[in-house]
């Protein structure tokens, strides 16, 4: 789990305290001082379980923006080293680092921690930086309030902060906190006693949504108020659980008028776009399920949507939210890896065994007419998400149709394959299908000082795990290769939940961007095209032989014109223009008697 971090801003004021008699302020030297430093840190969990020479490798040497003699302080009693705080400056952030605080264990209890604090916001002071910062954890509450008291103040960084000082707050009778964002700008004033209003949640979808669903019972900062479903009986069985709290609709029309902070759209995947732009009409905020559209003029319709009603738009593409991949993401934003080179995902999700349920063994039904390609966020859109970058082009290639998908009644090829070029000019390399032999999920990407990849399926273990080798200086390849944890504030929480835990994350993250938290990591509008569009225009690739198209940016009102009316996808409800065929070699002709059988087969089950 992250540490708590704080800031100081150092355009405030701070004032010098008068060192009692007997104590002064001593400086390091690295040929005599080195067990001094470890004796004013042992005893407080920071240095435990190693050798003088290994802490000090750990913490000092291993730190290359740390000069010892320079950055570490003493408070001497009496000649003797005391107590100690490293003050370093970050090159790659300029925020300066308040480092390895402590008091010898015969001194501790005597409030010495304000002198330490003082020597380095002096010197941090001297040498010009804006912000000081630190971390620390809440099993050091004496340490936590000292820094408290010289000024510094929480950061919203990572997962659950604002819960976590919150209770530390009760704990220690703290009433009241300024909390800023990493930026150093403001936050909010977080309360001990006060929690913000739950944002009320509707669900569109009571199968898929139920996850969804019991993110409001079970995470304490949202409240489900409404469900629709046309289905009588699953909402028959979520009255049951819920009682007379939670409304009950069949009717989106009148579901819609709920009053509620946020649409949930669990329904079909080839719906989500006219459903999402009625819900923004009608004032909802929106989280919709994948797919975000199935054709260019609903593309268009959606962002004019957003837009124009300004209500907030928010993607649920789940696997963004995986272990490896989110740590991928964090990982890269922090610049670990430099810029960003070369990705590839895999969404194989062999559903042959359960295809006739999901389709009901009809011909018509979505999953059975859409393409291959279309389904490709699960895949791509962690890629996309890490990379921050928008795709400008893509080619499609479409594994061909054979005996498994006829007998599932599936009209397209088992799998495509997506290569995409970004705005930077890195490549990414998109497998998805729902026809494999076999299922994978994996993920791996390249930047220019190292590169990462999840765990796989086939080899035993996940996509929850994550192996990395990064180098300090771009081409000097010393770095090692070592695996890293994945678990976050969320961790215990989301993976009580199911899914992976992932649904939970997309839940937490759309609630508290709701809230007003800039730092939720919510996929907007245009990042979901972002994700989507590849696989739209790999299909007409395929169709074309393979010949690389362009994607536009739909962010341009001038390039969105152009596609204003071009509704061409394979979805007969929406393609009144042009429909493409589900397989780019031409959508294959399914005996009725497949769907038969299938229909049969269901009957036996049921």
């Amino acid at each position: 789990m992250a540490q708590l971090k704080m800031y100081r801003l150092m355009d405030e004021p701070f004032e010098e305290p008068k060192l009692p008699e007997g104590y002064s302020y001593g400086t390091f030297d690295p040929e005599k001082d080195i067990h001094a430093w470890c004796e004013c840190l042992r005893g407080g969990n920071l240095i435990e379980g190693r050798t003088d020479e290994e802490a000090y490798r750990d913490e000092i040497i291993n730190f290359k923006d740390i000069d010892p003699a320079r950055d570490i302080q003493f408070l001497d009693y009496n000649g003797e080293h005391i107590g100690t705080a490293t003050c370093f400056t970050w090159s790659r952030t300029g925020h300066g680092d308040m480092h390895q605080v402590g008091i010898r264990s015969d001194f501790r209890g005597k409030g010495l921690a304000k002198y330490l604090s003082y020597i380095v916001l002096k010197k941090t002071k001297e040498r010009g930086v804006k912000i000081l910062e630190l971390t620390t954890g809440e099993g050091r509450p004496a340490a936590v309030r000292s820094y408290l008291a010289a000024g510094f103040r929480p950061v919203e960084y990572d997962y659950r902060m604002q819960e976590r000082w919150e209770a530390f707050m009760r704990d220690w009778k703290i009433d009241s906190l300024d909390m800023l964002y990493e930026d150093g700008t403001p936050y909010k004033t977080i309360y001990a006693h006060k929690t913000d209003p739950k944002i009320r949640v509707g669900v569109f979808g009571a199968g898929r949504g139920s996850t969804m669903m019991n993110y409001c019972l079970n995470a304490g900062n949202a409240e489900l108020v409404a469900i629709c479903d046309m289905n009588v009986q699953k909402l028959k069985d979520h009255s049951e659980i819920h009682g007379d709290s939670v409304a009950l609709y069949t009717e989106f029309d009148e579901f819609i008028k709920h009053d509620m902070d946020l649409v949930v759209l669990a329904n079909y995947a080839n719906e989500h776009a006219p459903y999402a732009i009625r819900a923004m009409k009608a004032g909802k905020n929106v989280l919709s399920e994948v797919l975000p559209v199935q054709s260019m003029k609903e593309a268009v319709e959606l962002i004019e949507a957003v837009e124009q009603t300004s209500m907030q738009y928010m993607y649920a593409e789940n696997y963004c939210f995986m272990g490896a991949p989110k740590k991928m993401r964090k990982l890269f934003k922090e610049g670990n890896f430099g810029e960003f080179e070369y990705g590839e995902g895999e969404y194989m999700h062999n559903c042959c065994p359960s295809w006739a349920g999901l389709t009901n063994a009809d011909p018509d039904h979505w999953r059975n007419t859409m393409s291959a390609f279309y389904y490709c966020t699960h895949s791509l859109g962690p890629l996309i998400h890490i990379s921050g970058k928008r795709p400008v082009s893509v080619t499609g290639f479409e594994a061909p149709f054979n005996e498994k998908m006829r007998n599932m009644g599936a009209k397209a090829g088992p799998f495509g394959v997506e290569i995409v070029t970004l705005e930077n000019g890195a490549i990414l390399k998109s497998l998805h299908g729902v026809g494999p032999s076999k299922n994978s999920i994996w993920y791996s990407v390249y930047g220019s000082r190292g590169a990462m990849e999840s765990g796989r399926e086939l080899s035993g273990s996940g996509v929850g795990t994550l192996y990395m080798n990064a180098d300090e200086v771009i081409g000097s390849n010393d770095g090692k290769f070592k695996d890293t944890s994945t678990s976050d504030g969320l961790t215990e929480f989301a993976e009580a939940s199911g899914h992976g835990g992932s649904d939970y994350y997309v839940m937490y993250n759309a609630v508290q961007h709701l809230r007003g938290n800039k730092n939720a990591d919510v996929i907007d509008v245009y990042e979901a095209l972002d994700m989507f569009l590849p696989g739209y225009f790999a299909l007409l690739s395929a169709i074309d032989g393979g010949a690389p198209k362009q994607i536009p940016d739909l962010r341009d009102p001038a390039e969105r014109e152009k596609w204003r009316d071009f509704d061409a996808c394979t979805d007969p409800k929406t393609a009144k223009g042009t429909l493409l065929p589900s397989f780019s070699k031409g959508t294959p002709e399914i005996p009725s008697e497949v769907y038969d059988r299938l229909r049969g087969t269901l009957e036996q089950k049921s």
